[in-house]
């Protein structure tokens, strides 16, 4: 998936976002997926879904996101 949260190490508000090609899309979780509410524009974000892991890349910098698994119930 695409989706990652964030809290901010100074004031710990907690944002959820969606990783779309060149946009990040602000929203909330919501009967079983994910509603976007707003898009701020990233020029030249890029993104590269994998198996268990979703690679994030601004011009030189780059992140790797590792996917939780998700246990059966």
């Amino acid at each position: 998936m695409d989706l990652v949260s964030w809290t901010c190490p100074r004031c710990g508000n907690r944002d959820d976002l969606r990783v779309l090609p060149g946009e990040l899309g602000f929203g909330y979780p919501h009967r079983g997926r994910f509603d976007v509410h707003d898009r701020v524009r990233v020029p030249g974000l890029r993104r590269q879904r994998g198996d268990l892991r979703l690679d994030i890349s601004l011009d030189r910098a780059s992140w790797r996101v590792p996917t939780r698994v998700r246990q059966a119930a």
